[in-house]
């Protein structure tokens, strides 16, 4: 049992000799950028196991290799190769564990330059012949459809819509290709008149663990359910300006004064830990006034995406992390117990 750096508590206070840890995850928010989860009846060791999992192997595509053809522009050919590696690629059906589907790793594949079953190659051309600066956006990044088509341009692979790699944000249709590509394309290059840039790449599948360009999510962090307590009969008898500045001291807002003019516990869920409101108490000469506890057990996770359209939808990304995190553990009682069977969590594509 480690001691955490608050107050003297410990970190992992759950009761394991009496109560078998059983997980809760109820979602309280999700749409195509942003979930919200609450992750209770187990400790920290667990969450702090879902977020570097979303952190680290969540597999997504990504541009690996850049093959110049011809660049005129003023950057370096490997300037502009980093650039697109750190393209997102829409990712939704890539798949998280061996036997989804989806793609390969193509150190785990029979082939040699690629194929169908673990890459997807991308064309970049364009040559500016107007007067002006030309912006090259991700919106100029076209897949050619190798290995999923035949000499002569039939499918031999057909891949659900939703499930195509393409680079993001997608195309607004509301928009024309010229305004789109100025308020949301994610700019490659710019080219003066007559210059030119052509190159082919090609994606692969990969985790975070290995190069963050595989970064499934920009964000992903946890709160403790806050536990705070005031002493009703100290916080009334302060005067209404010393009222006031306790709540004022607060800098993210928990409290504030009800129509009576008392105290009140107005967003918990905003307290930042900062001993911010304890500090003011003991000034004021009203140590015990308030105290603020981490509940143990509970832990509210916000996971942000990185484009609404993609790499993955951040719910998506939170079901792989727990799906990768039961198949270790299943592993990890196999190797250790002989357990002969292993059952994946269901495996669930958002389109």
């Amino acid at each position: 049992m480690s001691l955490s750096f608050y107050a003297g508590g410990s970190w992992t206070d759950f009761p394991y000799d009496k109560n078998r840890r059983m997980p809760l995850v109820e979602v309280t928010h999700v749409d195509d950028e942003l979930c919200r989860f609450t992750l209770s009846k187990t400790d920290v060791s667990v969450a702090n196991a879902v977020r570097r999992i979303m952190y680290a192997e969540v597999p997504i595509m990504a541009i690996e290799i850049v093959n110049v053809e011809h660049n005129s522009s003023p950057l370096f050919d490997e300037f502009i190769a980093h650039r697109m590696g750190l393209m997102p690629l829409s990712s939704h059906g890539v798949g998280d564990l061996k036997g989804d589907g989806g793609f390969i790793e193509h150190s785990k594949c029979d082939c040699f330059e690629g194929c169908r079953e673990c890459s997807v190659e991308f064309k970049l051309d364009v040559i500016n012949d107007g007067s002006g600066i030309l912006n090259v956006t991700h919106f100029d990044l076209v897949p050619t459809g190798r290995w999923i088509k035949d000499s002569e341009g039939q499918i031999i692979k057909d891949v659900p819509p939703e499930h195509e790699v393409l680079p993001c944000p997608f195309a607004n249709p509301k928009l024309d290709r010229d305004e789109d590509a100025k308020q949301n394309g994610i700019l490659v290059v710019k080219l003066k008149t007559d210059q030119r840039i052509t190159m082919t790449c090609i994606a692969r599948k990969g985790i975070p663990k290995y190069h963050s360009k595989f970064m499934a999510i920009t964000h992903a962090h946890y709160r403790y359910e806050p536990i705070i307590t005031l002493d009703r009969a100290m916080i009334d008898s302060l005067t209404l300006e010393e009222k006031v500045a306790f709540v004022e001291a607060d800098p993210m807002k928990t409290f504030g004064l009800d129509d009576n003019d008392k105290v009140q516990i107005e967003r918990p869920h905003d307290h930042a830990f900062d001993d911010e409101c304890v500090a003011k108490a003991r000034e004021m000469g009203k140590k015990g006034m308030i105290t603020v506890e981490m509940q143990q057990d509970m832990f509210h996770f916000k996971v942000e995406g990185v484009t609404k359209d993609g790499p993955r939808r951040p719910s998506d990304v939170v079901r792989a992390a727990l799906r990768v995190l039961d198949f270790k553990m299943q592993m990890f009682l196999q190797d250790s117990y002989g357990d002969a069977k292993i059952d994946e969590l269901p495996l669930a594509y958002y389109a």
